[in-house]
């Protein structure tokens, strides 16, 4: 492990010359860049093998996806810290691009041309007012709601933040933050399976409407397809969880879900709705606390929601 108290920044940009500038940025708030890196691979073996507290990195990398590297470390697939703060940089700033750049788990984007107050700024609300991480069936990092007051019912999680204990003074107890990291994983696998017990009866439900309503093969093919990835996820996640005893049940689920998946003809309804029992289960089982008809309505209300929505983005097209 590094000295508890050197700070470790990786950077990552494909442009020597805004490694360059970014270093000089950095050391304009007394922040030093310990390794930087041109493209994806050398990049990806650090993260795996090392302990850096701030991870900077162009979604333009050379050799590889940042969106997905920053995915893997948020899913905790890479490196051994998957709560190290990470800032996004983009040249582009489509609202597509930006929102998938959000969506992959990052802390912050900047768009480029970079400033000296800009990075100091997100940088102070990382080290000061780092957002709790979400868990949802679709994404695991910072609270990504702009309004806070807003109700949720999904739970926040306060995170380990070694940059700020670092610029504080604090000493790093690494037997400590392993042994909280090692909690705080099986603490949020468990809340992406019941997070993901909700998205398998939304879809069903969703199917089913789709089926009734006539959508196209495209559109009700799609929704199946979700249905299998969100089920394949839920299976990997079951070993050594809480939820153990219902393995059964959702590798039942999947190798149905995978038939339709795989089967030419679009589905018969009969075979749709064989697929109710099975996520019924799955949610009762995933939420014992939970009052099962008050999770049918949640999902209910979920689905007009979801089908406003659409109308609306129909309408806008």
């Amino acid at each position: 492990m590094p000295e508890a108290s050197v700070i470790e920044i990786y950077l990552a940009d494909p442009q020597r010359e805004i490694r360059r500038l970014m270093r000089s940025a950095l050391r304009d708030i007394q922040l030093n860049v310990s390794e930087d890196y041109e493209d994806c691979g050398p990049f990806r073996e650090a993260v795996r093998e090392g302990a850096p507290d701030l991870i900077i990195i162009d979604a333009e990398l050379t050799g590889g996806d940042a969106c997905s590297l920053v995915r893997a470390i948020r899913h905790h697939r890479l490196g051994p810290n998957p709560f190290i703060p990470i800032i996004v940089t983009s040249w582009v700033s489509t609202a597509a691009h930006i929102r998938e750049l959000i969506d992959s788990g990052a802390d912050g984007l900047l768009i480029k041309p970079i400033s000296i107050e800009t990075v100091q700024r997100h940088i102070d609300l990382i080290v000061n007012k780092r957002k709790p991480f979400v868990v949802t069936s679709s994404y695991i990092g910072p609270d990504r709601r702009k309004d806070p007051e807003r109700t949720s019912t999904v739970p926040l999680i306060d995170v380990p933040n070694t940059l700020r204990a670092k610029i504080s003074g604090e000493p790093i107890d690494w037997l400590a933050l392993q042994q909280q990291i090692a909690s705080l994983t099986v603490e949020i696998n468990a809340e992406r399976l019941r997070r993901n017990a909700f998205e398998l009866s939304f879809l069903v439900e969703l199917t089913l409407s789709s089926f009734d309503a006539n959508v196209s093969d495209s559109e009700l093919r799609s929704n199946i397809t979700r249905l299998q990835t969100v089920a394949m996820d839920t299976t990997q996640r079951l070993a050594g969880s809480v939820f153990a005893q219902s393995a059964d049940l959702c590798r039942t689920l999947l190798r149905v879900v995978t038939s339709l998946v795989d089967g030419d003809a679009k589905p018969a309804r009969v075979d749709l709705q064989l697929l109710k029992p099975l996520t019924d289960a799955i949610l009762v089982g995933f939420n014992p606390d939970r009052n099962a008809a008050a999770m049918t309505q949640e999902i209910i209300a979920s689905i007009g929601t979801f089908e406003a929505r659409q109308k609306t983005w129909d309408k806008s097209d």
